[in-house]
């Protein structure tokens, strides 16, 4: 198997920068796109071809693994790989072959903006009512906004009659007046002012196109996402998730907090002690602000169940994997406070612990993801081991992982709050200090 031309003289160069991530990724037939990336996310790219690739003296070779039958699938699998001679940890991804799914886009948009504005209308003014800002106020931010975010000459001007002729399309019958283009620049616009994602405000439901972000590479994203799940779960009467961790809305905060770190404690080993904490804390944020929006005595008209294979929440209990540093008082308070939320009927919150032997084939299905939320069937997030989040509002996604969650349900080892809760409590008991 060919090697990749110039891959070993790149990784000599980035050892000195101490590169903390190798991307490797299929960019149709066999060329690659290989990325290295340092601690501060700048990128090296290389282009070769070839289906195997030396790495500190480990051979990765550039396989498919996926199941074709699954949506959402054909993001490569993760490897890591250490060098004790230059200290440098490579996150390896292995490319795709030409016969595998290729990996969600990640294009702002899907589709002309035209034949959407309706639908922007309507989120514009419902973003709006949330923030209480009106059109005068709105236009004097878009100002400011088109002017950092575009240079002078192609800042589009946002002004409070622009405004008003977009949202004439919130009727049924706009009028004659009401605008008839919405450009790609006024749409990012709109959307900084309202700290929103251009793809929310532009609307996903009509697309079978998956939108693919990357909150560790970009910060804002994870503002953008945070928006999304609030918003949907306002709407929804049904959210069902899961992951191979407790969500951040069912632990304590101690034990949220101490659980990122151990996720993040790679970049302890390259010595990016600043960016672990900013990650960190990006993280503790989200979590934070979901526990409150959840718990939330007000949103009582909502069921929430989380799925979690049995193996996986056993490794919380035994301390075990990345829950080994959480010391055994942390981990028993956040189950005892697991039993709290389940006993709460107003709070509607339900644990399915999974039997990992009954479900084995739908575990097989999950293996690139770390967790899946649906909610009702109008939005469906993810989030891949890489740490890339995709999401979708196409009322077909949402079903298809909708129906699959459903059937873990058929091999739950507790079927009803009263099991779940009495073997959550056995498992509090076996957490001796």
């Amino acid at each position: 198997m060919a090697e990749s031309h110039g891959l070993g003289g790149c990784i000599e160069r980035m050892a000195s920068t101490r590169a903390s991530r190798l991307e490797i990724s299929s960019r149709g037939t066999s060329r690659l796109r290989v990325l290295l990336y340092d601690c501060h996310y700048q990128q090296t790219e290389l282009h070769g071809r070839g289906s195997s690739y030396v790495l500190c003296g480990r051979r990765f070779e550039a396989r498919s693994q996926c199941d074709p039958g699954f949506p959402g699938h054909g993001v490569p699998l993760i490897t890591y790989a250490r060098s004790d001679a230059t200290q440098v940890v490579f996150l390896a991804m292995t490319a795709l072959s030409r016969t595998s799914l290729l990996m969600p886009r990640s294009s702002r948009f899907s589709g002309e903006l035209q034949g959407r504005i309706p639908r922007i209308a309507r989120r514009l003014r419902s973003r709006m009512n949330e923030l209480g800002v009106n059109q005068t106020e709105l236009a004097a931010r878009c100002t400011g906004a088109s002017h950092s975010l575009f240079p002078e000459q192609q800042a589009p001007p946002i002004t409070r009659e622009r405004i008003a002729k977009i949202l004439m399309h919130c009727k049924a019958h706009p009028g004659k007046s009401a605008a008839r283009v919405i450009s790609h620049p006024e749409l990012q616009v709109l959307a900084s002012v309202l700290q929103v994602s251009p793809e929310w405000l532009a609307g996903n439901d009509d697309s079978r196109d998956l939108v693919l972000w990357d909150p560790l590479a970009d910060p804002q994203r994870a503002h953008h996402i945070l928006h999304l799940i609030n918003e949907h779960e306002d709407n929804a009467t049904e959210l069902l998730v899961w992951a191979e961790y407790l969500i951040c809305s069912l632990v304590t905060p101690e034990f949220m907090h101490k659980h990122h770190e151990a996720l993040f404690s790679e970049l302890d080993v390259l010595g990016a002690h600043d960016e672990k904490r900013k990650v960190v804390q990006v993280y503790d944020n989200i979590g934070t602000a979901r526990r409150k929006h959840l718990l939330d005595s007000r949103r009582k008209n909502r069921r929430l169940i989380q799925f979690i294979f049995a193996s996986d929440i056993e490794k919380i209990v035994r301390g075990e994997s990345e829950y080994a540093t959480i010391p055994q008082g942390v981990r028993r308070a956040c189950l005892e406070n697991l039993c709290k939320l389940i006993t709460d009927p107003g709070l509607g919150i339900e644990l399915v612990v999974v039997s990992d032997e009954a479900a084995s084939g739908i575990k097989i299905a999950f293996r690139d993801y770390d967790s899946l939320g649906v909610f009702d069937e109008s939005f469906v997030l993810w989030r891949y081991h890489s740490g890339r989040i995709a999401w979708s509002e196409h009322s077909g996604h949402a079903r298809s992982h909708r129906d699959l969650l459903k059937k873990l349900q058929n091999s739950a080892i507790a079927r009803t709050r009263d099991d779940a809760l009495q073997i959550v409590k056995r498992y509090v008991e076996s957490i001796t200090d």
